[in-house]
C-alpha cells in the first residue's frame, strides 16, 4: 500500500472510533437536557383542606353483631379532623374547563378490615373494576347504591371475591346488610383524570396538569361540595387551600 493511501486509511478509522465513541456520550447529554428542562404539562396542582369553627368530634359507633371479633364499638370515620384542623378523607376531582381530558380505567379495591371498609373514602375513574373482599373471618356483604338504586349486593364470605365494573359517575354509597349497621364507604367515580383523597392532615396532590383553566370541586360526606376555578400555567406548581365551616356539618 502506498503512503498517501496508507494515511487516508488510517484517518477514516480514527474518525469512526470518534464518532462511535462520541455518539453515546451525546445521547447521554441529549436525555440530560430533557430529564432536566421544564416539562409541558407537568404542572402540579397541591393545598391542603381544613376544617375551621368548634364542633364535637363524632362518638364511636356501636357494635350490634359479631362483637366478639369486632369489639363493642368502632372508630366513626365520617368527620377525622386533625390536631391543626386537617381534613381527612376529602375527595379532590379537577375538570379541564377548556379541553377535554379522558380518563383511564383503573383497579380499585374495597376491602373489609377488622369490621369497616378499607378504604373509607376513595375515588375511581369511569369503567374502572372494583375487586371487592374480606379480609375478616366473618360474612360481610357490599351493598352498593347509587342515590336510591341498587347497583350490586354482594354476599362476602371470606373466602368469595368479586369484581364489579364501576360504568355510572356519581356517588357510590356503600354499607354491610348483615346487620354491621356501623360500616360505610364512599366511592366517587369520575370521568377526570385529575383527583386526590386528603391525607390525614388535610393535604392533597394532584400532578400532571396541562396549562389551562379548571374548576375544582371538593367533596366530603359530612360538609358537602364546594367549587373552586383557577387558571394554571404551562410549569410550576400551583396551590388551591379549602377551609369548610363547622357550621356545615350535618
Amino acid at each position: 500500500m502506498n503512503r498517501p493511501l496508507r494515511l487516508r486509511v488510517i484517518i477514516s478509522i480514527a474518525l469512526f472510533t470518534a464518532a462511535v465513541y462520541l455518539l453515546p456520550q451525546s445521547w447521554s447529554r441529549a436525555e440530560a437536557a430533557v430529564a432536566g428542562s421544564p416539562e409541558r404539562g407537568a404542572v402540579s396542582v397541591t393545598g391542603r383542606i381544613t376544617l375551621a369553627g368548634d364542633f364535637a368530634s363524632p362518638k364511636a359507633l356501636p357494635v350490634f353483631k359479631n362483637r366478639a371479633f369486632c369489639g363493642a364499638a368502632l372508630p366513626n370515620e365520617t368527620l377525622l379532623v386533625g390536631r391543626d384542623g386537617g381534613l381527612r378523607n376529602a375527595v379532590v376531582i379537577i375538570h379541564a374547563v377548556d379541553r377535554v381530558a379522558a380518563a383511564q380505567p383503573a383497579q380499585a379495591v374495597l376491602d373489609n378490615q377488622r369490621c369497616a371498609f378499607v378504604p373509607h373514602v376513595q375515588v375511581a375513574t369511569i369503567g374502572s373494576e372494583l375487586l371487592l373482599k374480606n379480609s375478616d373471618p366473618i360474612l360481610h356483604t357490599v351493598h352498593a347504591r347509587l342515590g336510591t338504586e341498587t347497583l350490586f349486593n354482594v354476599g362476602l364470605p371470606k373466602w368469595r371475591q368479586v369484581t364489579k365494573r364501576l360504568d355510572r359517575l356519581g356517588l357510590i354509597k356503600i354499607n354491610c346488610d348483615v346487620l354491621h349497621t356501623w360500616m360505610s364507604a364512599a366511592i366517587v367515580v369520575t370521568d377526570s383524570p385529575y383527583f386526590a383523597v386528603s391525607d390525614g392532615h388535610g393535604f392533597y396532590r394532584v400532578d400532571g396538569l396541562p396549562g389551562g383553566t379548571y374548576e375544582m370541586e371538593i367533596w366530603h360526606e359530612r360538609l358537602g361540595v364546594r367549587n373552586q376555578k383557577f387558571q394554571i400555567g404551562e410549569t410550576g406548581e400551583v396551590t388551591v387551600d379549602i377551609v369548610y365551616s363547622a357550621e356545615k356539618i350535618r
